[in-house]
């Protein structure tokens, strides 16, 4: 039992370890930006970059999903990144959360693909983030949050 919970324990570790930030051998040459980017355009509309990623939503579905007698509404959004920086960064679905108008933030659905990795300099990845929201609800915002930080946002239409 005792060894079952220290593999568990040094696996988990491990696999945090292997996705946090690699901050001892970068130096910071990038400028940071700790404002939250105004971005007002319409889904679709342009590219963002933020910390060294050109962020663009290129696709935005709206579905309904049916689970356990329970129907919501299904927001899923094409996300494309590329790093326009130096070093490696990365970018995942759970990077983004949806705003409803009540001001809810919802986080990614557990239960539909996602996207996530690290991107080489001038490299790009492309994926999907799906959020479920309660047809009483309305979505009015995505919103790119690493690290419980708002760097940038969109409209969203329905």
């Amino acid at each position: 039992m005792k060894k079952a919970l220290i593999i568990i324990s040094l696996g988990a570790v491990l696999f945090l370890a292997a996705c946090s930030e690699n901050t001892k051998s970068e130096k910071n040459t990038d400028t940071k930006q700790t404002e939250k980017a105004e971005v007002e355009a319409k889904v679709e509309d342009k590219d963002t970059v933020v910390d060294g990623l050109k962020i663009k939503i290129k696709k935005q579905e709206v579905n309904k999903k049916v689970s356990n007698s329970k129907t919501q509404q299904l927001y899923t959004f094409t996300i494309s990144g590329e790093n326009m920086s130096s070093t490696n960064k990365g970018l995942g679905a759970v990077d983004f959360v949806l705003k409803t108008k009540d001001g809810k933030e919802i986080q990614i659905d557990p239960s539909m693909a996602a996207f996530g990795n690290e991107i080489e300099p001038n490299k790009q990845l492309e994926g999907k983030a799906s959020f479920a929201v309660d047809e009483k609800q309305t979505a009015t915002k995505l919103v790119y949050k690493p690290l419980d930080k708002e760097l940038a946002e969109w409209e969203v239409s329905k």
